[in-house]
């Protein structure tokens, strides 16, 4: 075999790898548009370069058939590229969103370490590992969530962050429809979008008069949560200024 074929037939591999983690990023991990919001985007490139570009360039360069040392040095190269996986793949999941909380006049993301061990066990439930669960939220009761929601506070968190503050989205669907914007006011933050407004709208089957929104933070980010006007059932994150 020739180092070219080697090295196609490595990038092949890589590649399967790396649209293999494009999938579950964009579509499962970090629906659009989080994974730009959080920044994940710039480990998962990270990962991609070493992964798709990186190691069969190695190959390239040692692969010599017959040589002597040749299985131990593709053997090191593919651990590093297995190193540097796991290790991208371990922080995108630290960081992955786990849960969109609704407020009632806004909504938040929550990250993976944004939660306790501590209040995962209070509310006797784990993380979610297949995309950010949409939860609403109730105000705490006892001493010790009082406390939690007012220390979070200074550092911008909400009674989002605990998951024993959650309860069933639809339980606050009449306060979210109350409380959220219609869209001619989105459009007025957004002056020079708002055909872009409509696009979105359309694209999901809804139009001005039958959506409306709410903003929501996504890291230091803000985007919109866009609903029906009717029902509060959630349409989607838009990349709109609130």
């Amino acid at each position: 075999m020739s180092r070219f074929r080697a090295s196609g037939f490595h990038f092949l591999i890589s590649f399967v790898a790396g649209l293999a983690l494009l999938f579950l990023c964009w579509f499962i991990w970090y629906p659009a548009p989080m994974l730009m919001a959080i920044g994940g985007h710039q480990i998962f490139l990270l990962v991609m370069c070493i992964d798709v570009l990186l190691g069969p360039l190695l190959t390239l360069v040692v692969f010599k058939s017959g040589k002597k040392s040749l299985k131990f040095d593709l053997i090191v190269i593919a651990l590093l590229q297995i190193c540097a996986m796991a290790y991208g793949v371990n922080t995108l999941l630290e960081a992955r969103p786990v849960y969109v909380a609704a407020l009632g006049d806004q909504f938040q993301v929550i990250q993976a370490t944004e939660v306790t061990d501590a209040n995962l066990v209070k509310a006797k439930t784990t993380l979610p590992w297949w995309g950010p669960l949409w939860v609403g939220t109730k105000a705490p009761t006892d001493r010790y969530d009082v406390d939690a929601v007012h220390a979070i506070a200074v550092v911008g968190a909400g009674r989002g962050h605990l998951p024993q503050l959650h309860v069933p989205y639809d339980s606050m669907a009449a306060e979210i429809l109350q409380r959220a914007q219609p869209i001619a006011v989105l459009k007025k933050h957004n002056t020079t979008q708002a055909i872009e407004i409509d696009a979105w709208l359309a694209k999901r089957g809804y139009d001005e008069q039958t959506a409306k929104f709410q903003p929501v933070k996504i890291s230091a980010s803000k985007f919109v949560v866009v609903i029906d006007a009717r029902t509060a059932a959630i349409i989607g994150i838009a990349p709109f200024i609130p």
